[in-house]
């Protein structure tokens, strides 16, 4: 199975990102990369791709089919798993345990509301059914010896009663299996025997890591999410090849690569947080294009406002995600989402305070504006209240949006109320929105040792370059980037996947103890050579594939872990001695001066291996050479608008995205029309385009000062 994008004259490939409120795509061809968008459609995802689709061909002057036909590759960034996960809403999981542990769900680590006020605490909700969990006798000790047999007498009556209640899938979630899988691999075979039509999934395959409540959350949302995923992929499998696509179908992981259908539908877990990661891995490329290290990430669409950080082009690993008060084994691309995107509802409160989100109008019924049954003022109702977007020319003109909505609703729901007027309180919610974002950006930033006015901040979704200019004056950061094709970014760095798998193992190593060392080899082999499998099942050779070697370090006794990147080949008794040694140093820089515990023995409790295919990156637009003088830019009119900071109405240049090549600057106050987002260029601010096509905003030295 080929996995290579090859630029040349008959190869093309696709990227979809599908949203909240938008499904953005992304088509290189050979001679440069087409992008369209189009509403989700939440009742069938494959629609709206394929209206995404219809817009890009259309661009081409060709069909659907004519496009599939000489696309190579398709890769999928879907929030489906994300979705399954936080509304609890899936397949019916019924779930085969130890016996004397069927409350670990409810005691679930004793997970509470950080609430002072206890009559406010709330249990963590019942993701299985009470009457859905069988208790089988069965018990591995935690050195991995078998102290009690597994009964399959019970295991079979277990799972014909769960049979008849209905269950879809079934999770295997025996204690220390991680350690000894017999247990779990035999009951599913029994289960396979008995119920052949369900699917499972073993605790010890999914996560084969210590932790027994995560490792068994892991894989009952591994079950919950597997029926509307398997749904998802055949359903879009039979659509592409329906319309003459006969190339590589694969998925973007929320770790940050693809992988192909077969491995999704039987770990659809590895899609958590898929949009998201594909955005930051585009960012990634770009600035090592551009030369740039530390990079903070903001991504706006109609939904929500995501956010992350790369420093030194590095990303942060979120390991342990929770998803409410539900823990899981599950490692992903750190990103932190709030409720501030375009669809974003503002409101007032209890206390007769506005506020902007968490609740979003979607795609459907849309802000006001849209005209598709929305009454909620939202974020882009604001913004067209301002004056800032075109709505002659949303979804590059596909799509008429109402200002006298969107006027009418903010006047309803938030000016009368507060006795302000519509262009007042549509300022208040940009504000608030802003706000809301820069606090986000703390986030990942000041409240984890790094300064915001040593970063670039890199930006796109189809609303945030209305908004980056005021963000950065409140962070200090001195430079924006508005990456090329921006508004379908998250869509380019699906595109641009690499195939990453990523494997974890608990050890357990007493880095003092030399005689461990040779098990951590061992169990380390078996992951890459389970890694080299998995690639050639996909059509990789092992000799294509990169790995990296990392582990979990802790002090013993700890809780909580420190991961550090390990050396690429067996491990030996003296590096065991070094790790000890560094270890103090390495917690220091990641807690503070102080806060190691010297003197403690050190401990590796979980191997991990980062296994990467880099693929060849389609062609883009190119570098332009530079130009020989600064280009004057004409404008394309003037625009009367609502500056939100100065609070006063203004009459401001608007130009065409066009007009900006390469060299070329603006001032601001003015808007650049991109057809499918809207940069807004403050007072003070400096529009140009760079060689790569990006647009660069910079401050003046006041908004950036220390």
């Amino acid at each position: 199975m080929e996995h290579v994008i090859d630029a040349s004259a008959d190869q093309f490939a696709v990227g979809v990102d599908v949203g909240g409120t938008h499904t953005d795509l992304m088509l290189s061809t050979p001679s440069g990369l087409v992008r369209s968008k189009s509403f989700t459609t939440h009742d069938d995802y494959s629609r709206g791709i394929f209206d995404s689709l219809t817009v890009a061909a259309g661009q081409l002057d060709m069909t659907v089919p004519e496009v599939l036909s000489r696309c190579r590759a398709f890769v999928n960034g879907t929030t489906i798993v994300t979705n399954a996960v936080t509304e609890l809403r899936g397949a019916k999981v019924g779930v085969l345990i130890t016996e004397g542990f069927k409350d670990t769900f409810r005691i679930a680590r004793g997970a509470r509301p950080d609430d002072y006020d206890d009559h406010a605490q709330v249990s963590p909700p019942d993701v299985i059914a009470r009457d859905c969990i069988e208790e089988i006798q069965e018990r591995v000790t935690s050195d991995g010896d078998v102290a009690v047999a597994l009964d399959e007498e019970a295991v079979r009556e277990a799972v014909r009663r769960l049979r008849a209640k209905g269950v879809d899938a079934i999770a295997v979630c025996y204690l220390w299996s991680f350690k000894a899988p017999q247990n779990e691999q035999r009951t599913g075979a029994i289960v396979a025997e008995e119920f052949p039509e369900a699917f499972v999934t073993l605790s010890s395959d999914v996560h084969p890591v210590i932790r027994e409540y995560e490792r068994f959350m892991t894989a009952v949302f591994n079950c919950l999410s597997h029926r509307a995923t398997t749904r998802y992929v055949h359903q879009l499998e039979e659509l592409l090849a329906a319309n003459r696509f006969d190339g590589t179908l694969s998925f973007f992981q929320g770790i940050g690569g693809s992988v192909g259908s077969e491995a999704v539908t039987s770990r659809p877990i590895t899609l958590l947080g898929s949009g998201p990661a594909g955005g930051v891995m585009g960012v990634r490329h770009v600035a090592e294009q551009l030369g740039i290290d530390n990079v903070l990430i903001g991504d706006m669409g109609g939904t929500s406002f995501d956010t992350s950080l790369l420093a030194n082009r590095q990303p942060t690993i979120a390991k342990r995600v929770a998803f409410g008060q539900l823990d899981t084994g599950i490692s992903i691309i750190d990103v932190i989402s709030v409720g501030a995107g375009g669809g974003s509802i503002a409101r007032i409160d209890s206390r007769g305070v506005p506020q902007v989100g968490p609740h979003s109008a979607g795609s459907e019924p849309g802000p006001a504006a849209y005209g598709r049954g929305g009454e909620e003022p939202t974020v882009t109702d604001a913004m067209i209240a301002l004056g800032l977007i075109n709505p002659d020319n949303y979804l590059q003109g596909r799509h008429q949006l109402d200002p006298a909505a969107a006027a009418a609703a903010i006047e309803e729901r938030i000016a009368k109320p507060l006795g302000w007027s519509v262009e007042a309180a549509a300022a208040g919610i940009h504000d608030l929105a802003v706000t809301n974002m820069a606090n986000a950006l703390r986030e990942v930033s000041v409240e984890r040792g790094y300064d915001p006015r040593d970063f670039t901040f890199f930006c796109y979704g189809g609303m945030l370059p209305l908004f980056a200019a005021q963000i950065c004056r409140e962070l200090g950061c001195p430079e924006i980037v508005i990456p090329d094709n921006s508004s379908a970014f998250s869509a380019y760095g699906v595109l641009i996947a690499d195939y990453v798998r990523q494997y974890e193992r608990t050890v357990q190593w007493s880095l003092s103890d030399e005689s461990q060392v040779g098990e951590v080899n061992r169990v380390t082999g078996e992951m890459i050579d389970t890694a080299i499998a998995e690639a050639a099942r996909e059509g990789i050779s092992a000799d294509e594939l990169e790995i990296e070697r990392s582990g979990d370090f802790r002090f013993l006794g700890q809780v909580y872990e420190v991961n550090v990147p390990l050396p690429s080949r067996d491990l030996t008794p003296e590096d065991g001695a070094e790790l000890a040694e560094q270890f103090p140093r390495i917690y220091e820089r990641a807690y503070g001066e102080g806060t190691a515990w010297k003197g403690s023995p050190v401990v590796l409790l979980n191997m991990a291996i980062k296994v990467t295919y880099r693929r060849e990156k389609p062609p883009g637009r190119g570098q332009a050479a530079a130009p020989a003088g600064p280009a004057e830019v004409e404008p394309l009119g003037s625009i009367d608008v609502f500056l939100p900071a100065e609070r006063r109405r203004q009459s401001i240049h608007t130009y065409a995205e066009a007009s900006l090549t390469p060299g070329s600057a603006v001032e601001g106050p003015c808007v650049v029309d991109v057809g499918d987002t809207t940069i807004y260029v403050p007072e003070g601010v400096t529009c140009s385009r760079d060689n790569w096509f990006n647009f660069r905003l910079s401050l003046e030295a006041k908004d950036a000062s220390r």
